[in-house]
């Protein structure tokens, strides 16, 4: 009988002892969650210098054309078919750089993302580029596809980049 009344009050305490330490888990998970959104909204604005902030893509003019309706002449037989519109010309924006070959050594501007890609040219600091988009991610590096003034494009890796602020 006493132990059967020892065993009863043991998982009592147990089953006690289990939900205080659960509710114990839980906050002290609740207060670290907390505290690292806290520390990265406080650091955020110290480590944006050091993420690369592409720029949005650029935008494309559309025409909408709608055909012009000709009166019927009262009484005609037969409609003579109104030539159907030419599509207005989309106008071309001009060649404008978003980035360029940052200081320090030449860089090689790749056929695709990789080292494992052919070199299509070789730049000098300070060379100016048109970012087409595309970004891949490959191993630690990431990788923007870019265009030349002269319309060769190609690819280089964002840390040999700088961001052109306009």
């Amino acid at each position: 009988m006493i132990d059967q009344e020892l065993s009863t009050r043991i998982r009592q305490r147990s089953r006690q002892s289990g939900i205080w330490l659960g509710l114990a888990m839980g906050l002290a998970i609740f207060i670290a969650l907390t505290g690292f959104i806290w520390l990265y909204a406080r650091l955020a604005p110290v480590f944006s210098d050091f993420v690369s902030r592409l720029p949005a893509a650029t935008p494309t003019a559309t025409v909408t054309v709608t055909p012009e309706r000709t009166p019927l002449a009262s009484g005609s037989a037969a409609r003579t078919p109104t030539p159907p519109a030419t599509p207005a010309t989309t106008p071309t924006l001009a060649w404008e750089p978003t980035h360029r070959v940052a200081q320090g050594a030449r860089v090689n501007f790749r056929a695709g993302p990789g080292t494992q890609y052919d070199v299509v040219a070789t730049l000098d600091p300070g060379t100016e580029l048109r970012f087409l988009g595309e970004q891949e991610q490959v191993g630690n590096a990431t990788w923007l596809h870019l265009e030349l003034p002269d319309g060769r494009d190609g690819w280089i890796r964002t840390v040999d980049l700088e961001l052109i602020r306009r």
